[in-house]
């Protein structure tokens, strides 16, 4: 049970239209009809979402799809939608076809900061999906797994087509708001009846997106303060005085742009081998290219001894709202990363079903999932920089600045104004130094295999009371291997002690590194001067390890100028990027690059899951009534191997910030557990308009991967702070998982009612409440790491993971739709969610389960005339916590909250039907540019800004047999 992928395996056989409570979100009166008929019947509490609604508006993947959903919302990042929310949980299982699913970014890391996410969606397209079930009420033969509910994507099976031959295509074009062109979207789906016993369909989706963002980051930048920060009579950095203020480590102000390539396809034969069994065989593949490429501008405040101008300085509550800052630098980042996700799922199920009292279903499924990336980094400064040359170093860029001066104006995106020195070193070639480069990269591939059988028995004394019992086993084995690693270049011809050196004594000195260093930075000299017996001075003297020192003006091939939320600079070419390794062996061709896997980040999970089933159903068709009552037992077997920090450490590399662990404590942890999941469900016909359904049932739902495996991880950021430990590379914060950390397990209750009325009138409330055993809570504390101060070791927060106390969520769900005889109709949900998890900080306590908004609302209006359709959909959630932030050190030791800003998003399409088979379409999306915005625990403290980004599309479709 190690993802949200893992565990739904036994789906109900093909259940009849009574057996699925569906909310059919297609905007189209005939749909609708149809959907007011399947939820009438129905025995289950889910929503549905079907072909004819998914891919539009445009929706760029599953998720888009999902997120008009009654109790459904979604993250976004980069402009598209990535994790499903159910109820404000992400804490969900997405299968196919009931049973296991992998997507490709169960486990992935984004941008330079590394920041650990899971279980996205975003490479899965709408166009291969026959439709989407998502599950709030489980029963016994559910797979188990769904903290919040289930998402359950469903394929076509070829013997349903209505015709012999089926064929659709759908060609559009999509822009995005800020810039770039047009880039294609081809869809095509072809299927054949080869008699009324066998049938083969194919599905396939092509398309290419450009994404350009506007970005303030800097939230991996763990080395925040607040008390006595130093202020100036000017644009100094002499202080004469201090002033409580929330100052960031840096901010950074980014423009990111994204290439994104996305194959996909899907292939179903669908064999009727008797009357009374029939085979099913599905394959559904999915390969994401995603090319990122940022040019972001770095402005310090704890940091780079940052000091604030009084005269003009505006702080309300602690927060600045504006003012001037000098510091020591100014550089400019860019960033490349090339990602690429392939997926592949294989299925096989065989039905057997002779019209006697027994029927059965075997199903086997093989899913393969391979994600893998490089990056590569690069700091330009635009103040002078010094480095070493065998003497006491220069400045390559000596035109530049010694300081930086810029004013700051505070919001949502905050701005930011050079001062007229440093806005001529940021544009003028000789002052751009292309200082440091690094390059890494990751890997994690997962392999799940499972069988299952499920089977249903009617005694002969039990069919006209419309009692069924029903049974089932599963075994499920998946492995997850995640690697991280950096490429560090080799020194051994540069005059550093040989590798065959570590382990010894030199001068006095216990030699713990090799001749490897990850920083290519012409201020980092040789290692063994840090030995006194050499006479030089690492930071000083020594000799120039990594050459040649180069400039825009010296290689103005590198250079390329943009501009970046108003601030023209100049950068390196993140075209050049594009394969990051290849790029940094060609800057440095005499030096040898190697991957070296960082022990620390790597990890290995084995998860074996055992579960059986027993369940029973009262109630036919005909009757008022249907009780399903059952109990799933469920044994899971982890392995975790994964790697911790001894006490003597060894470095591939020169240092523990410039290379990787080499002597790691190999860790292997072994859990077994069992959980008891039993349910109940009933649904009452009150009369032929009012039914009442009520559910109750236990769950459970994995931990988070990087939780499990990650062993304590540092972070360094080198020093431009005056005295002893300039230059150096300090201690600024760490983290680390807890492989014995338990699922999420809860209780959960529903209960709805629903009245029917006119022609699609619909009026439902419900009210749901769950209660959670243990959330996983991160806890921060001081540690002290050793680096390169004087100290020897500096203190720094670090945070780990641990079982903490339970919480609640409880909440109500509100519908309705009607179709008018002139054309008009509308769906509406509302949700209301109210959580109290152990999660607290220094301003709160109790504080509502992360990810959960108290509010949420959809609303879609259509019009459908004629040849003519239009639709308006408007997806609206309130604020959200999203966790806590800690930093500090001594007395400025602090724990904020992360918080969302509420975001609503508006999307509409026009289409016009030229013939039968052939309807042109205009669809967009975020039509009004909603932007996504975070703030750190006050609504005018920023965290995190991404700029929003209208996304339109105009293409055509055409289908022959659908």
């Amino acid at each position: 049970m190690i993802t949200a992928g893992h565990a739904y395996a036994q789906q109900a056989p093909a259940p009849a239209s009574t057996e699925v409570d569906a909310v059919v979100v297609t905007g189209f009166r005939a749909s609708l009809a149809n959907a007011l008929n399947v939820k009438k019947n129905s025995n289950l509490i889910i929503e549905s979402v079907t072909a004819e609604d998914m891919g539009k508006f445009p929706d760029q993947n599953i998720s888009e799809s999902l997120q008009r959903l009654p109790g459904v919302q979604i993250d976004r990042e980069n402009g598209q939608g990535t994790k499903v929310r159910i109820r404000g949980l992400d804490q969900n299982v997405t299968l196919l076809n009931g049973d296991t699913f992998l997507s490709g970014l169960e486990a992935f890391r984004l941008g330079e900061g590394n920041a650990k996410q899971t279980n996205s969606l975003e490479g899965i397209p709408s166009d291969l999906l026959a439709g989407v079930d998502v599950i709030k009420s489980p029963r016994a033969d559910v797979i188990e797994g769904g903290l919040g509910g289930t998402v359950n994507l469903k394929t076509r099976n070829a013997l349903d087509l209505r015709n012999d031959t089926t064929l659709s295509a759908d060609l559009r074009y999509n822009q995005g708001s800020f810039k770039g062109k047009a880039k294609p979207q081809v869809s095509v789906v072809l299927g054949h009846k080869f008699s009324d016993n066998f049938g083969l369909l194919g599905s396939f989706s092509w398309d290419q997106t450009n994404v350009d963002t506007e970005i303030l980051s800097g939230e991996n930048r763990g080395n925040w303060a607040f008390k006595s920060r130093n202020t100036a009579n000017g644009n100094t950095q002499v202080a004469s005085g201090t002033a409580n203020v929330w100052s960031p480590e840096y901010r950074y102000t980014n423009n990111r742009h994204q290439e994104r390539e996305r194959t996909a396809f899907s292939l179903n034969a669908d064999l009727r081998v008797s009357d009374s069994l029939s085979v099913q065989a599905d394959w559904f593949h999915s390969d994401l290219k995603i090319f990122t490429g940022e040019h972001s501008l770095k402005w310090a405040y704890a940091n780079e001894n940052a000091t604030y101008n009084t005269q003009g300085l505006v702080i309300n509550d602690g927060i600045l709202q504006s003012g001037n800052v000098t510091a020591n630098s100014s550089e400019g980042d860019t960033f490349a990363k090339d990602a690429e996700a392939k997926t592949d799922n294989f299925q096989v199920v065989a039905n057997w079903d002779n019209g006697g009292p027994l029927t059965g279903k075997v199903r086997a499924a093989v899913s393969k999932s391979d994600y893998a990336s490089n990056s590569g980094q690069v700091d330009t400064r635009y103040t002078q920089y010094g480095v070493r040359n065998g003497l006491s170093g220069f400045a390559p860029n000596a035109t530049a600045p010694l300081v930086a001066t810029y004013g700051f104006t505070n919001g949502a995106y905050p701005t930011f104004t050079p001062s007229a020195a440093l806005a001529t070193a940021m544009a003028t070639p000789t002052s751009v130094f292309f200082k440091s480069h690094w390059a890494f990269g990751d890997k994690t591939e997962i392999k799940d295999t499972a069988l299952t059988g499920d089977f249903k028995y009617t005694p002969s004394f039990a069919e006209e009371a419309g009692l069924v019992f029903s049974f089932g086993a599963r075994y499920s084995d998946r492995k997850i291997d995640s690697t991280y690693g950096r490429y560090l270049a080799d020194y051994s011809a540069k005059g550093e002690l040989p590798a065959t050196a570590q382990g010894t004594t030199v001068g006095g000195t216990f030699v713990d590194w090799t001749p490897l260093g990850y920083f290519q930075d012409g201020a980092i000299g040789l290692k063994k001067c840090d030995i006194a017996t050499f006479g030089c001075s690492r930071f000083g003297n020594s000799p120039a390890v990594i050459t040649p020192y180069q400039t825009a003006a010296t290689n103005p091939s590198r250079a390329v100028t943009a501009n970046v939320n108003g601030v023209t600079a100049i950068f390196q070419d993140y075209g050049q990027m594009k394969n990051p390794v290849d790029w940094i062996q060609s800057l440095y061709p005499s030096t040898k690059f190697g991957f070296y896997k960082d022990p620390i980040e790597s990890f290995k999970i084995s998860d074996k899951t055992t579960s059986s089933y027993a369940m029973a159903d009262l109630g036919d068709a005909d009757d008022a009534y249907h009780i399903n009552a059952g109990v799933r037992i469920v044994h899971t077997k982890l392995v975790i191997e994964a790697s911790n920090t001894p006490v003597t450490p060894l470095w591939w590399g020169t240092d523990s910030w410039n290379g990787v662990l080499k002597n790691p404590d190999a860790s292997r942890t072994v859990r077994e557990y069992t959980d008891v999941l039993p349910s109940l469900s009933g649904v009452f016909e009150i009369n032929d308009t009012d039914k009442v359904r009520a559910s109750a049932a236990r769950v459970v739902s994995s931990q988070n991967l990087f939780d499990l495996g990650q062993g304590a991880s540092y972070n360094f950021t080198r020093s431009s702070n005056p005295g002893p430990n300039l230059d150096k590379f300090l201690y600024t914060n760490g983290s680390g998982g807890n492989p014995n950390l338990d699922p999420f397990r809860a209780s959960q209750f529903d209960v709805a009612y629903e009245r029917y009325f006119g022609p699609q009138g619909l009026i439902s409330g419900g009210f749901f409440y769950k209660t959670v055993d243990s959330f996983i809570v991160s806890n921060t504390y001081s540690v002290s790491v050793k680096d390169q101060s004087v100290a020897g070791s500096s203190v720094g927060p670090f945070s780990s993971v641990v079982n903490g106390q339970g919480g609640t969520i409880k909440g109500v769900e509100l519908q309705a739709q009607y179709a008018f005889d002139f054309g008009f109709g509308f769906t509406a949900n509302y949700t209301y969610s109210d959580s109290k998890s152990p999660y607290s900080n220094d301003y709160s306590k109790s504080l509502p389960i992360p990810g959960v908004s108290k509010s949420a609302f959809n609303v879609q209006g259509y019009y459908e005339a004629g040849p003519f359709s239009s639709r308006l959909s408007y997806a609206w959630r309130d604020k959200a916590y999203l966790g806590n932030f800690g930093f500090g050190s001594g007395n400025d030791v602090h724990t904020l909250g992360i918080y969302n800003k509420a975001y609503g998003q508006l999307d509409g399409q026009v289409a016009f039907e030229v013939t039968p088979a052939l309807k042109l379409t205009l669809e967009g999306s975020n039509l009004t540019k909603q932007d996504a915005e975070t703030y750190l625990q006050f609504p005018g403290l920023p965290f995190r800004f991404v700029g929003g980004d209208r996304r339109v599309s105009i293409g055509a479709r055409f289908k022959l047999g659908l």
